[in-house]
């Protein structure tokens, strides 16, 4: 039973430690710093790019940390978004990844010592996962490609024009320390990425896909830690129910059996619509009886539980969320899904776009839905609260990432048009362990 009580006291209006303006409401005992502010200039002399999304940190040999954030620029390239030029997979495409490379303070407050484009001409990217072997994973959320240019009354969605196809996943190593060569790689399958958990005993990938019908993929790599080398992907389905549909209500708790498709072809060919493209591996998976859920968001692997934590943005009864697990077995062919939260209303899950678990269970959720602008805390004895919220009322959390001791929370603001807050991040320090 969800409680709403908060165990750290009563948010309030903090100032920034880089500058002195109050731009988030946190809970007392609680500081941050945002960096990365889109617009401004790099160290590498690039432009910051906008749409700030999913991030995670990285601990490196020499004590600092560094950490990878994608950019959801979902626009032809131009001087405001990525330089689509040097090492760019596609240059009229604006999305990209950056690295910041920090100092941890004694107080626990952060330096930026040096930040960089690390991925480039990509486009859309949204959210990713890390990989236990040191590296980031960017994920493009389209489908758009290289046809000619098209918008018309059937199609008013799929514009394309691009250099290259896209709706892949990028790998961007940890250590790089500029543009890495861009490598689709694609036998994780070409769909509306959203997120990517991998699980460190085994090296499956799990992915979610943010599309109306959705699909829950694993990828099983040929090559442990080496993506590249290709593999095969997986859709799911629940044992002895085929083609569940996961979209309408449950209770919380509920438990299905599943096993797993294989999807012979995780690169389809476009086809002539926008449904085709978009759909094109999800409908292997329905016609071997998948599972359908309502777009798949955020998923983070939880070494608390040993599974896959992700988000049905839009599923349950009310439509406004739910929370699932995917526990693999020991034959590593099937596993059980669970059900760990299924909102009633706004009020608990608010269209929930993005998730971190740490090693306690602590998990938080960043909403999307319209007016919200908030990560919530859910502990594992039961609590939920607001840690986070933007000033201005309107800008999404992002990317909620810890740092590998747990010590500081890092998150970005997606970025709104002036005069509310460009794209930026965060990194937010204070008392944690009384969360855990």
């Amino acid at each position: 039973m969800l409680r709403p009580g908060s165990p750290i006291g009563q948010r309030r209006a903090v100032p920034d430690a880089r500058d002195g303006v109050e731009r988030l409401l946190l809970p007392e005992g609680f500081n941050y710093r945002s960096f990365g502010i889109a617009g401004e200039t790099m160290s590498d002399g690039n432009i910051c790019p906008a749409s700030h999304d999913g991030s995670a940190v990285f601990a490196m040999p020499d004590g600092r940390l560094r950490l990878i954030r994608n950019h959801e620029v979902d626009s032809p390239s131009n001087e405001t978004t990525a330089v689509a030029g040097e090492r760019a997979y596609d240059r009229r495409a604006g999305g990209a990844t950056t690295t910041v490379e920090l100092e941890v303070k004694p107080d626990g407050s952060v330096e930026v010592i040096r930040d960089f484009l690390s991925l480039n001409g990509t486009h859309t990217n949204c959210s990713g996962g890390r990989t236990p072997w040191g590296s980031w994973l960017s994920c493009e959320e389209t489908i758009e490609d290289d046809r000619p240019f098209v918008v018309n009354e059937d199609n008013d969605e799929f514009q394309n024009g691009f250099e290259q196809r896209h709706g892949y996943v990028f790998e961007v190593p940890a250590d790089a320390d500029g543009i890495v060569d861009p490598e689709p790689l694609v036998a994780m399958g070409r769909f509306i990425h959203e997120a990517v958990a991998i699980d460190p005993r085994t090296g499956d990938c799990y992915l979610t896909e943010d599309a109306e019908p959705a699909g829950f993929y694993r990828f099983r790599p040929t090559t442990r830690d080496r993506l590249a080398d290709g593999g095969t992907l997986y859709g799911l389905r629940i044992r002895g129910e085929r083609g569940k549909d996961m979209r309408g209500g449950f209770e919380q708790g509920t438990r299905f059996d599943v096993d797993w498709v294989v999807i012979e072809d995780p690169d389809p060919a476009p086809g002539t619509t926008y449904e085709d493209a978009a759909h094109g591996v999800f409908r292997q998976v329905e016609a071997q009886g998948g599972a359908t859920f309502a777009g798949l968001e955020g998923c983070v692997w939880s070494t608390a539980t040993n599974s896959a934590v992700f988000l049905a943005t839009a599923g349950g009864a009310a439509g406004c969320g739910q929370v699932w697990a995917y526990h693999p077995d020991a034959s590593e062919d099937g596993g059980m899904l669970e059900l760990l939260l299924e909102a009633p209303g706004i009020w608990v899950l608010n269209y929930p776009d993005a998730v971190t678990v740490d090693e306690s269970g602590l998990m938080l959720i960043a909403d999307d839905g319209i007016g919200t602008s908030t990560l919530n805390a859910f502990t594992p004895s039961g609590d939920r609260y607001t840690i986070a919220e933007a000033m201005d009322g309107v800008n999404d959390p992002t990317g909620p990432t810890f740092s590998p001791d747990g010590t500081t929370l890092f998150f970005n603001l997606m970025g709104e048009d002036p005069p509310l807050e460009p794209a930026m991040s965060f990194a937010v320090w204070g008392p944690w362990d009384q969360l855990r």
